[in-house]
């Protein structure tokens, strides 16, 4: 038991060491990067949360579409967020789920969760910094827009959107 607790904190050190330098490397960015680049990091951190949050942090990919560019740092703290508000240390375990899919217009990304339901109104004195951050280099490096909403089923659901002349 012993050896396997200490396989299990160097593979949660790579993971953060990995991710901290990422972290380090997109606050340099000023182009967009591929999706493929912001998933790998984003899995680097949500390795770490989930060794933090042991048996009670899930999380599932349906990425089949990944041919497109965003903002450094999109994805991630969206996923932040998610974990951020939808983990009830008394509740049940939290389910992530990431999702991307290519439309007419461009590119998805749908961020869901199955923790509390979002609710703006009881949000209002909350600033959102990181959200709002998010919007601005969305509209700005590529013309998109993120919302969110309440998710069917309970939850909250965050979408990103990439309009197709800017991927």
């Amino acid at each position: 038991m012993r050896k396997r607790k200490g396989v299990k904190a160097k593979e949660v050190t790579e993971k953060f060491t990995n991710y901290l330098r990422n972290n380090f490397t997109a606050n340099a960015q000023d182009k967009p990067i591929t999706f493929t680049k912001e998933l790998e990091h984003t899995k680097a951190y949500l390795a770490v949360e989930q060794a933090r949050f042991e048996g009670r942090l899930f999380f599932e990919y349906d990425t089949p579409f990944t041919n497109f560019r965003l903002p450094a740092l999109t994805l991630h703290p969206v996923v932040e967020n998610a974990i951020k508000h939808g983990m009830d240390p008394d509740g049940d375990p939290l389910h992530i789920f990431v999702k991307t899919r290519q439309t007419a217009n461009g590119s998805e990304i749908t961020v869901e969760n199955d923790g509390p339901d979002f609710d703006s109104e009881s949000d209002n004195d909350e600033p959102h910094i990181a959200l709002n951050n998010i919007r601005q280099r969305l509209y700005m490096m590529c013309k998109g827009s993120l919302e969110i909403r309440k998710r069917q089923g309970g939850g909250t659901s965050v979408k990103v959107i990439i309009p197709s002349d800017r991927t």
